[in-house]
């Protein structure tokens, strides 16, 4: 724009110029002179014109890359808010997602704590109740050394009862014998043989009691 502008004025000062000199040397030289400044005049004028041209099509060039240079800038402001959109939804997706993994790392800590705590709790069950059964089975053995102790005792009782009620049923027997009291006077008609024979029924009936209960006992006891 400066440059038309100059241009303007340079060939208005030409023109100008080639009149004044036109006027002065109207008298002397008015022939080749005023021809000659006015094809110079012309010719000055024709490139003035033509650079006017030129820096007005250069003018409408500026312009539409103006035009251009705007309509770009506005794709780049309008890329520009879109991509400063996506990136608010990008940094809210991914808030989102860090508060979701959080509360996930927290329900699985706090479900890792209630099964650990679970686990301790059937581990410390366990531990009890397998104490208590080697106490039963410690008890058990121990009951079962006692019977069989006292089963022991109980059969060697037996058998010395057994033995003694033998004994006693010889010395009975021997007591009853008539070779035991056939040389003993019996003034009384037999009355001491009547009366030994009552004291070994009795003695007959106390060994029987006596085994006849070591008998019950056993039963009692093997039950």
């Amino acid at each position: 724009m400066t440059s038309a502008k100059h241009a303007l004025r340079l060939a208005a000062l030409t023109l100008g110029t080639v009149l004044s000199l036109s006027c002065a040397a109207q008298d002397d030289n008015h022939g080749s002179r005023e021809k000659e400044a006015l094809r110079r005049t012309q010719a000055a004028l024709r490139q003035a014109q033509e650079q006017q041209a030129a820096l007005a099509r250069e003018k409408d060039d500026l312009a539409g890359q103006r035009d251009k240079l705007d309509e770009a800038a506005k794709r780049a402001q309008g890329q520009l808010a879109a991509s400063r959109s996506d990136a608010a939804r990008l940094n809210a997706g991914l808030a989102h997602a860090a508060e979701e993994l959080a509360a996930t790392k927290a329900r699985d800590d706090a479900a890792r704590q209630e099964l650990e705590a679970r686990l301790a709790d059937q581990a410390q069950r366990l531990a009890q109740a397998q104490r208590l059964a080697d106490e039963r089975a410690r008890a058990n053995a121990t009951l079962a050394a006692l019977l069989e102790r006292a089963t022991r005792s109980l059969a060697v009782a037996e058998k010395a009862n057994a033995e003694m009620h033998a004994f006693g049923l010889q010395l009975i027997d021997r007591v009853r014998g008539r070779e035991g009291v056939a040389g003993l006077p019996d003034p009384v008609l037999g009355f001491a043989q009547v009366h030994l024979e009552n004291e070994a029924e009795v003695l007959r009936d106390r060994l029987d009691a006596v085994k006849l209960g070591g008998a019950t006992r056993a039963a009692a006891a093997s039950k």
